[in-house]
């Protein structure tokens, strides 16, 4: 009965989240609010600064797109991004073996670019 528990604990342990950041610029900012942060597909009409350039990425089948974007707003936060400006969603699989067994295993990636807004 204990294998059940085993397996679970397995796959919780293996859906995570694995996110890069490269700071581009180094100048100290309050952090924001997780909620404060918007999602951006476009480029603002509004003058902005790219201060982080984020990547994101999930090999679980846990993980989903909505949560590597939900990271990516948390690493912006921390930086006091205004917005994550977000690319193309990715999926590259691979093939592992487990044994006698050949899993797929698909990597989830989203890039972006942390943006703080001209306040002038």
């Amino acid at each position: 009965m204990k294998y059940p528990l085993l397996i679970a604990a397995c796959l919780f342990v293996a859906a995570c989240v694995s996110t890069n950041v490269e700071r581009l610029d180094y100048s100290m900012r309050p952090a924001q609010s997780p909620n404060s942060v918007r999602i951006l597909v476009e480029q603002p009409l509004q003058p902005y600064k790219v201060i982080a350039v984020i990547e994101s990425s999930g090999k679980s089948v846990f993980d989903s797109f909505e949560d590597l974007r939900q990271e990516m707003i948390s690493e912006a936060a921390k930086l006091g991004g205004d917005a994550v400006l977000v690319g193309p969603e990715s999926v590259d699989s691979d093939f592992i073996l487990t044994g006698t067994a050949m899993i797929e295993s698909d990597t989830k990636k989203i890039t972006g670019a942390v943006i703080v807004f001209d306040r002038h």
